[in-house]
């Protein structure tokens, strides 16, 4: 009796995780691409923390680091989505990356239950801190063995701040090759920007501020 419901889960499990392993097969006349995406004039902006902020179907609500200077970005597993925020020196100082406030909003996946209505799954977001970039791919994949290219790496770099919003762009891209050609470099323009920096955001009040901000706007005053 034990073997009949032992085997059923046993072999669940070994077809599971052969998906997954097949997900990862080289394909046919391909190689692997290397690819690093990394900022890389973060210490000329103390004042600025960075963060890698990660969601998927590998990924339980969410996943967040802190960006370091001159380190390739990370996702996870690769079919994950990577955004960059943002956020003051003083006021990460404050937070727990692994712990944040979040948003969420419903999207609809496209697909639809047995009833025919549409499928949704719960997207969460960041609060308090500052969308600087969207579905950046630091995961290379594979390419077509005709292809010499093995290796990308995209640099970003902080341009400043211009109208109140942070400003950071594509500063350099390299792409090395594996029949003897030499790198290719490709340089960008930094944006203008007026070094018009944001007002400070108002911290989440705890519950005695609150409290001591209700009684102040009692007696006509402000905070």
């Amino acid at each position: 009796m034990k073997t009949k419901i032992i085997f059923p889960i046993v072999f669940l499990m070994v077809l599971s995780l052969s998906i997954f392993v097949s997900a990862d097969i080289l394909p046919e006349n391909s190689h692997p691409l290397k690819r690093c995406v990394k900022f890389v004039n973060l210490n000329e902006f103390s004042d600025v923390v960075l963060i890698g902020y990660y969601i998927g179907p590998m990924v339980d609500t969410y996943e967040a680091y802190q960006i370091q200077n001159g380190a390739c970005l990370e996702k996870g597993y690769k079919f994950n989505s990577l955004s960059v925020y943002w956020t003051t020196k003083e006021k990460f100082d404050t937070l727990d990356i692994k712990n944040l406030k979040l948003n969420s909003k419903k999207v609809a996946t496209g697909g639809k239950d047995n009833n025919g209505n549409p499928v949704y799954i719960d997207v969460f977001t960041p609060d308090y801190l500052t969308l600087l970039l969207e579905d950046i791919e630091p995961y290379g994949g594979y390419i077509d063995e005709s292809n010499p290219l093995i290796k990308e790496t995209i640099e970003y770099s902080i341009a400043g701040f211009s109208n109140e919003k942070l400003i950071v762009y594509k500063s350099k891209q390299i792409f090395e090759y594996n029949n003897g050609q030499l790198n290719k470099v490709e340089t960008f323009d930094k944006p203008s920007v007026n070094n018009q920096k944001p007002n400070p955001t108002q911290e989440p009040q705890g519950f005695w501020s609150k409290v001591g901000c209700f009684f102040k706007k009692l007696f006509g005053g402000i905070c």
